[in-house]
């Protein structure tokens, strides 16, 4: 099994699948990469996706069987255009803000140092698989996709090789859109394993005396007592050096959450708007077609393309806010287990220490957001369901109000 020794080498498949959708970075390693063979680049594949699709969307009014529902066909056309134009927009600010992935990978391995030097070793190979299985799962569900499409949607007189390329075609924003979820949430991992190292470094932690050890230790001779002194003064010395340097690493980790929030922001911020507006409207379609006098062959067929999209669009706001949630847990696992060392019989310098990495703690919380506008946790998963649940409610009484109208003009 092959074993990466460095960040850059573990990198690797996340750089070129980002690259040859155009987001991603020529070299890493680098020190004066090619910026205009990158904006080539990008600057060529959007303009290939745009011809491509506009040259293939007659054979869809021709071909492509979406649905015999009309309001189904409003869904896809409206669907259809508004990804062609967000993943245009998405490749377009991820090349703009590609070179700051440069300073997130120097501030990585700078961090990946200072752990060294305090006896933890980076997860290289970790997170190289968590590259791997994610691009996989990505391919097996598009692929998935992309053969249901083939056998359910389309003319019985339709070319093979047509029916193969407009298959795939309609897959493209979906593929952009989880290479750029897997991205973020690929250094989002990253940082929760370094402080899920940290607080399994400090729980390793003991300071040797206590109330119990002070009464234990009148009873022995001064030979013992000097002795054990010794010890536990090189224990607690050791010990106020790691606290020291794991709050510098803590240190380290937070400039990377800020450049993760200013590198990522208005990606994830288009991503989540989307998938919120996306996910709310094909659950109403869903709704109309259950409702609806389909045989169940026809129901099949109505189905596929709707659960999957919901799957898709879905996954996106729970799999993001998850990662950002876990990570913003083992964070919040650093200041608990600090707090616990903090006692009256330990020294002053150590009692120092606690106080100044706690007053870190809470003057920089570790906290994702989407450019600002909301905060990246459960919470926000909790206030997606609230939000889509209502506009749901209004928008089937509105139609069930429509319908009873037009029965009673008729």
């Amino acid at each position: 099994m092959y074993e990466p020794k460095t960040l850059k080498e573990t990198i690797k498949p996340l750089m070129v699948v980002n690259f040859v959708f155009g987001m991603g970075l020529t070299g890493i390693e680098a020190k004066k990469p090619s910026k205009k063979l990158e904006y080539v680049y990008t600057l060529c594949n959007l303009v290939l996706f745009y011809f491509i699709n506009k040259l293939t969307l007659p054979y869809y009014d021709k071909y492509y069987v979406i649905s015999t529902f009309e309001l189904s066909r409003f869904i896809f056309q409206w669907m259809f255009h508004a990804n062609i134009w967000t993943i245009t927009l998405l490749i377009i600010i991820t090349r703009i803000k590609a070179q700051q992935l440069r300073t997130i990978v120097s501030l990585v391995e700078l961090s990946d140092q200072k752990m060294e030097n305090i006896g933890l070793s980076p997860k290289h190979r970790c997170l190289m698989m968590y590259q791997i299985k994610r691009y996989i799962f990505l391919g097996i569900y598009t692929l998935i996709f992309v053969v249901l499409i083939y056998h359910c949607h389309y003319e019985s007189t339709t070319p093979a090789l047509i029916k193969l390329c407009l298959s795939i075609l309609p897959n493209i924003p979906f593929i952009v859109f989880g290479v750029s979820t897997i991205s973020f949430c690929f250094w989002v991992t990253c940082l929760k394993l370094k402080f899920r190292q940290l607080n399994e470094l400090l729980r390793s932690m003991r300071i040797m005396e206590s109330p119990i050890h002070k009464r234990v230790l009148e009873m022995t001779n001064n030979f013992e007592n000097n002795r054990f002194a010794l010890y536990r003064n090189e224990h607690v010395r050791r010990n106020t050096n790691t606290i020291r340097a794991v709050k510098q690493i803590h240190l380290e980790i937070i400039k990377i959450v800020s450049f993760l929030n200013q590198t990522f922001g208005i990606q994830i911020l288009i991503q989540m708007t989307v998938s919120v507006v996306f996910t709310t409207n094909l659950l109403h379609l869903l709704y109309r077609v259950i409702w609806l006098n389909f045989t169940l062959p026809e129901l099949l067929q109505e189905l596929i393309s709707v659960i999957f999209w919901i799957l898709i669009y879905g996954s996106q706001i729970l799999y993001v806010n998850h990662v950002c949630a876990s990570t913003n847990s083992e964070a919040v696992n650093i200041g608990n287990i600090i707090c616990e060392f903090y006692e009256p019989f330990a020294t002053k310098e150590f009692q120092a220490e606690i106080r100044d990495f706690t007053l870190q703690l809470i003057q920089n919380p570790v906290v994702f957001t989407a450019y600002g506008f909301f905060n990246l946790d459960h919470s926000f998963i909790q206030g997606v369901i609230g939000t889509i649940t209502t506009y749901l409610v209004v928008m089937i009484q509105v139609g069930d109000l429509s319908n009873s109208d037009k029965s009673i003009l008729s």
